[in-house]
């Protein structure tokens, strides 16, 4: 029997974990994955064609390159397109002549938009639903907004998180902060206000006031760093608060957190939150979409309501206070990630969709 084609459709520009564990825990004689990015050639690309995987880059800024996308389908012919993110998507149904299955990476991002905003892109959201054979949704509440929210039909819906293996998180040796004062706190987070930060760094400002000795480490760009070091400043805290931009290292610095803190409003499945179960670290974060998942319901880490800098205070000063206890539970959450998320786990699964849309058996 053939392998099943699959062509994965993104704009990713750089090192991609999941679809490099994907690539790695898949049979190509059982499902052929190539890749495509509408992206330059840079560490997307060469770290899945290191892999043996066709990958190609549109190199374009278009944000729906409808006649390169459609000759590279006409060239690729694959058998299914596997697409990620909102507008290699949008132009995939556009112009696939073929099944297409949505993995969406987004929870209720577009419903917490402006009234007019938020109306035309759940239209393009409808759209796209209508349009695809099925979608993969990495966490509970991904699938619950999709149905839910949506009115996508439950058969057309299938939770699959992003595998995990050991394999990255092997030979990681604590990174040396910079400036640190006590206790090390890390988020990792791109620097936008959805992601909350103005709430950790209030329940942070309350911690130091009652004499915590900690330094919070922020790990992330963004164009709202003006507005989180103003803040700083104002709350008495901007000596205690470390803004370290991207980092190419950024596992290192999580390794030598002792506790790593999520604030998020708005996540699919938190990169973060897995990274640091699988390393180990303490967590405290808001209780959004994937967060539960990753943590057990809350059994392996901390979870607070978004937008409560009083519920994140007081985990984290718990946390704090326990931290044995919170190093043991994480440590319980890395087995638990690696047979929820097994690498394999997952790849069975996609290939299961796969074939169901091929109406093919194993």
């Amino acid at each position: 029997m053939k392998p099943i084609r699959v062509l994965h459709v993104t704009s990713e520009t750089v090192s991609n974990n999941f679809l490099n564990t994907l690539a790695d825990a898949t049979d190509p004689a059982e499902v052929d994955y190539s890749f495509l990015t509408f992206g330059p050639t840079g560490g997307f690309v060469e770290a899945l064609s290191s892999r043996g995987r066709r990958t190609i880059a549109l190199n374009t800024t278009a944000r729906l390159p409808l006649a390169a996308l459609s000759r590279i389908l006409k060239q690729e012919n694959p058998d299914i397109v596997n697409t990620h993110l909102f507008h290699p998507t949008l132009a995939t149904v556009m112009v696939a002549k073929r099944p297409v299955v949505l993995t969406r990476h987004h929870s209720d991002a577009h419903h917490r938009l402006p009234a007019m905003k938020r109306a035309f892109y759940l239209r393009l959201e409808h759209y796209i639903n209508s349009k695809v054979e099925h979608i993969i949704a990495p966490a509970q509440m991904v699938r619950d907004v999709l149905v839910d929210w949506e009115g996508v039909p439950a058969d057309k819906v299938t939770v699959i998180p992003y595998g995990q293996s050991t394999a990255r998180f092997e030979g990681i040796t604590p990174a040396e902060l910079p400036m640190k004062r006590g206790l090390a706190l890390v988020c990792v987070s791109r620097l936008f206000h959805r992601k909350g930060h103005q709430y950790l760094f209030e329940a942070f400002a309350q911690l130091t006031r009652e004499g915590l000795d900690a330094t919070l480490y922020l790990v992330g760009t963004g164009d709202y760093r003006p507005q989180l070091e103003a803040l700083a400043a104002q709350l008495g805290i901007a000596d205690r608060v470390q803004f370290l931009g991207w980092r190419s290292d950024a596992l290192q610095i999580i390794a030598a957190a002792d506790v790593l803190v999520h604030p998020s409003l708005e996540d699919a499945l938190s990169q973060a939150l897995i990274e640091a179960l699988m390393l180990g670290v303490p967590i405290v974060a808001t209780d959004i979409s994937g967060a539960s998942d990753t943590l057990g319901g809350g059994q392996y880490g901390k979870l607070v309501p978004p937008a409560d800098a009083n519920a994140f205070r007081d985990a984290l000063r718990d946390t704090i206070a326990n931290l044995p206890a919170a190093r043991e539970n994480a440590a319980q959450g890395r087995a638990y990630l690696l047979d929820y998320m097994s690498a394999e786990r997952v790849a069975a699964a996609y290939a299961q969709v796969y074939r169901a849309i091929m109406n093919t058996d194993a």
